[in-house]
């Protein structure tokens, strides 16, 4: 599905390159047929004079040419105008200097003719440093103008035809490669006789001169590949990123809810208690968006257990259909008693990032996330560096994914593309798919759970990569890292995973699972971030290894409690109320904050992807944004993992099968127990590792309890 994306958006570039000349040519035979119309013309005659300046009187053609040049390559690249204009001018001022040769053979009398002003100082300083050598001088002009020529199929990434030398390929056997082409099919044991002979035969043949070229000219445009330089693009650092007037408002009012209705719930709620020979006096109440919280303080002697226990009395009293107790609250001597309230206000994004509290946190840190609004009234912000992995829970229409587009946004608003790229699988299709094609996007939006396992794959290569940098420049972290190299800075990469149940319910659930976990131990510091969520907050799911290294969480409404209990390790969750209320912890907090979070509609996020879009990607195609290096890792073929805790290293199978071959080598032996001794991993690995050995030809196949026979 994703190939055939690829393969549309670069039919769409090659027609827009086709449109670009049919343009050029319709340009030009609009200034031919205006020089035609216009030669009397004042106009003609004001162009004519500027045009002489650098290359005479005769020469507005070649002034014209180089100029409609350069306003197509500006339409081709147009992030790279300042330095086309300059190299315009000074591809004008030695092709003037050419024109101007007769000059510096000494003719003068032809200067208005052949020549004008603007090489002038030029071939006046050449003379004085080659003693008015003409030879000289002319060769020196000719020179620069080929290097400014250069550069400029340099910048646009211009290259030679290449001259394929037609070498004889010749692949080098190895003994293990050529017996694996062997195909066990009810084979008699003269005919496997017979093909390890040939085997045999073909690993003794001597290798060829045109193999060794062959393998050195592979070798040598792998190196040339991959030292490349990528063209880095530049983009504009103005913060924030775009207005966040284009979202919708909703001025933040406190909620005022009728007092009479405030009398009535404290009086039902102290009748219900005295009942119980509960004894509390009614402090204040706090009315937030979604929540009405009664604060009240018990009298002397009463257990705070009791009041816990009598959660479903006050909730049949107070009519409510859902109802959390806090007792006590920290650094009082008092209890909450939250109720839902009846009037729920939403929270706006607009009334986060438009906030003296976000405005203020944006001049410390360019990482901050909306969280929302508390039941006072108060706005919650976070740093991603004080979390560094979050973890997302809620059921189908809690407002889970809608709070994943805030937590989007408020990043894309503070950051840059140079800053920040995103990592994004969305396996319903639907929820991130607006955000795809843009400059954030370090590849594309991944849908399949095997593209997704690349995905986490190719993010780990890359944290072990970052790391290796860190330890050549004897550094801790990226900080660091880019106060010492300011020329080659690093971005912050944030992964987000909209549905963990779809990756854990497939086939490489391990794999999916350590590769989560390896990033949420190790990749702190070199800024990369996991925010991942789910719908099913089951322990097959959320396992206990996920949980214990990504201590940040938040946890919408929830079916059950066992439910709230696996995300957030204590009940509540199942508690809350409406849409959008929700429960944050993190390592800094021992008990759950209730957050209103802010809501965000298509349209507001439609609004700002086009915003974006229009101030970056007006010069780039797709291809200019996105890694080659994620998209080769997505085109290439899935390959089982798996680690070693015993040899501390990464294992695919192909490198499981070769360590088998040298088991069998040494022991001269063959059976699943066997390799599940030698090279420490479970019975069902070996066993499939035993299929495959027999499918190459190695071992011969089970026949009863009798050993294995062994051909290599």
């Amino acid at each position: 599905m994703a190939r055939r994306k690829y393969k549309r958006r670069k039919k769409t570039l090659i027609l827009n390159k086709y449109k670009l000349w049919t343009a050029m040519i319709v340009l030009w035979g609009l200034y031919f047929f205006s020089l035609y119309l216009a030669k009397w013309s004042p106009v003609f005659d004001i162009l004519t004079n500027y045009a002489s300046v650098a290359f005479g009187e005769i020469w507005l053609n070649v002034f014209f040419g180089l100029s409609i040049l350069v306003w197509i390559l500006i339409l081709y690249k147009g992030y790279l105008m300042n330095l086309l204009i300059k190299q315009f001018l000074i591809v004008m001022m030695l092709v003037s200097g050419v024109l101007n040769f007769p000059i510096i053979d000494g003719d003068v009398s032809k200067y208005q003719t052949f020549g004008g002003y603007l090489s002038w100082p030029l071939i006046e300083l050449l003379n004085l440093m080659f003693g008015s050598q003409a030879t000289a001088v002319k060769s020196f002009i000719v020179v620069l103008l080929i290097v400014a020529v250069v550069r400029i199929l340099y910048t646009f990434n211009f290259s030679l035809p290449k001259i394929n030398l037609k070498l004889e390929k010749y692949s080098k056997p190895k003994k293990t490669s050529a017996i694996r082409e062997l195909k066990i099919e009810r084979q008699t044991t003269d005919d496997i006789a017979k093909k390890i002979n040939e085997t045999k035969n073909e690993i003794n043949r001597p290798i060829s001169d045109s193999f060794i070229k062959t393998i050195l000219k592979q070798k040598v445009e792998e190196k040339m590949e991959e030292k490349r330089p990528r063209s880095e693009i530049k983009f504009s650092w103005d913060k924030p990123t775009f207005d966040a007037s284009i979202l919708k408002s909703n001025v933040w009012k406190a909620t005022t809810i009728d007092e009479k209705f405030l009398m009535e719930k404290a009086k039902s709620l102290q009748d219900k208690l005295m009942e119980f020979n509960v004894a509390v006096s009614i402090e204040w109440f706090d009315i937030g968006p979604s929540i009405v919280q009664i604060r009240i303080k018990p009298e002397a002697g009463i257990a705070i257990s009791k009041i816990e226990s009598l959660v479903n009395d006050i909730k049949l009293s107070l009519k409510s259909k859902s109802l959390r107790i806090i007792a006590p609250i920290p650094w009082t001597d008092s209890v909450w008693i939250q109720i839902p309230n009846q009037k729920p206000t939403i929270v706006r994004v607009w009334d986060m990032l438009s906030s003296k509290e976000f405005q203020s946190q944006m001049t410390k840190s360019n990482t901050n996330l909306t969280l929302g609004r508390q039941i006072d009234g108060s706005i919650i912000t976070k740093t991603l560096e004080e979390m560094p992995h979050l973890l997302v829970a809620g059921a189908t229409g809690s407002g889970k994914s809608v709070w994943v587009n805030d937590f989007i946004l408020s990043l894309m608003y503070q950051n840059s593309p140079s800053e920040l790229k995103f990592l994004m699988v969305d396996p319903k299709q639907v929820e991130l798919e607006l955000y795809s094609w843009l400059p954030y996007m370090l590849g594309p939006i991944v849908n399949d759970p095997d593209q997704a396992l690349k995905l986490l794959r190719r993010a780990v290569d890359e944290m072990e990569k970052r790391y290796g940098m860190l330890k050549d420049k004897r550094v801790k972290n990226i900080v660091e890292y880019n106060q010492k190299v300011m020329w080659d800075k690093m971005y912050r990469i944030v992964f987000v995973i909209d549905e963990l149940a779809d990756m854990m319910m497939h086939k490489n659930k391990k794999e999916v699972e350590t590769y989560i976990t390896r990033i949420a131990q190790k990749a702190r510091a070199i800024w990369i971030h996991l925010i991942v969520a789910t719908q099913r907050p089951s322990v097959n799911v959320i396992t206990w290894l996920i949980k214990a290294n990504m201590p940040t969480r938040i946890a919408f409404w929830v079916v059950s409690e066992i439910d709230s209990r696996t995300i957030l390790g204590r009940k509540w969750a199942e508690d809350l109320v409406w849409k959008w209320d929700m429960l944050y912890i993190d390592p800094n907090t021992k008990r759950p904050v209730r957050i209103q979070a802010p809501f965000v509609e298509t349209s507001e996020i439609e609004s700002v992807v086009t915003t974006l879009k229009n101030k970056y990607m007006r010069w780039l195609s797709e291809e200019d944004i996105y890694n080659p290096d994620i998209i080769k890792a997505l085109e290439s073929k899935l390959e089982s993992v798996w680690w070693s805790f015993s040899a501390g290293v990464w294992w695919t199978d192909e490198e499981l099968v070769e360590q088998a071959i040298q088991v069998i080598l040494e022991t001269r032996k063959a059976s699943a127990t066997l390799l599940q001794r030698k090279l420490n991993i479970g019975f069902a690995r070996a066993a499939r590792i035993m299929d495959e050995l027999e499918e190459r030809g190695v071992i011969w196949p089970q026949e009863w309890a009798k050993a294995r026979d062994i051909f290599i």
